[in-house]
């Protein structure tokens, strides 16, 4: 079944948008089950754990990273009712979240001017940054830091799968004009990767934090209500671009936001004064990919 759409983001008015989710198919019912469930205040550990194992797949993968050096827990955790327990209903709702959405984009192909693998060692950098950068800026959503880094760039896959001309040609442009992708973006279509992102995650129930982050981390919005969140992944973003962990196809770095920096209440220059423990905690994310 082909999966790429007729209608092109090059003549879709951005208020249409809304359109495009009748294109894109749900995640499978036991996340959007799993989701539901963590926004009762009454729910229970055991519920959400017999959610979860009744997909054995995403049971392993969940144990496998929650047991990984990422999370740096020193005994084994050897069940999801546990590991929710001591990492909390938020931790293993992202590690699903992430897992989710690995496997929703997985088996894409490289193009010529787009490695599958270098968009995830940058979207892994960009989180790692984004975890450690929050906790010195004090973050308040700090189990959403990793998550919001990790699929900043998602709308990029969703483009890549749903609209390949559009995705094709900007990739191309991006590379013959030596822009960035955000720049490309702008020269040839209506609505953008991180319009797109937003539309999707949407249907399928994301966090609005996770939502904001995503859909505003090249262009704050004075009316969020997580702008900490929304300005600390624009400036992980620029500093993984600056460590040499730019997303493909992009020959520039998108510029950082002076207002992310004074909403962060950080310079750039004391932003990347962390550096050693950016690239630390991004070789223990590099690890992800050969668990999810």
């Amino acid at each position: 079944m082909s999966t790429a759409t007729a209608i092109s983001l090059k003549s879709i008015a951005p208020r249409d948008i809304k359109h495009i989710v009748k294109e894109v198919p749900t995640l499978p019912a036991v996340y959007q089950e799993l989701f539901s469930k963590m926004s009762d205040p009454k729910v229970s550990v055991p519920q959400l754990a017999e959610i979860v194992s009744r997909d054995q797949a995403l049971a392993t993968k969940i144990l496998k990273l929650v047991n990984s050096a990422f999370y740096g827990y020193k005994s084994e955790i050897d069940t999801i009712s546990r590991a929710m327990v001591i990492l909390g209903f938020r931790t293993v709702r992202n590690a699903t979240l992430a897992i989710s959405v690995f496997d929703y984009v997985s088996g894409d192909a490289d193009s010529s001017r787009f490695s599958i693998d270098n968009f995830w060692k940058h979207s892994l950098c960009t989180a790692a940054i984004c975890k450690v950068l929050g906790k010195h800026c004090d973050i308040k959503q700090q189990e959403e830091t990793f998550v919001a880094g990790l699929l900043h760039d998602i709308g990029k896959m969703i483009m890549k799968k749903y609209f390949e001309e559009d995705f094709n040609e900007v990739c191309k442009y991006a590379v013959e004009n030596k822009v960035s992708w955000s720049d490309a973006e702008n020269e040839i279509l209506n609505v953008g990767h991180a319009s797109v992102a937003k539309v999707v995650l949407r249907s399928w129930n994301f966090p609005p934090s996770l939502i904001e982050a995503i859909q505003f981390h090249h262009s704050l919005s004075s009316g969020a209500s997580y702008p900490k969140l929304v300005a600390l992944v624009n400036v992980a973003d620029h500093i993984s671009y600056m460590n040499n962990m730019g997303a493909p196809a992009s020959a520039l770095n998108h510029e950082c936001n002076e207002d992310a920096l004074a909403e962060l209440g950080i310079t750039l220059e004391q932003a990347v004064e962390f550096e050693e423990e950016y690239m630390d905690e991004t070789k223990n994310s590099l690890r992800i990919l050969n668990i999810i």
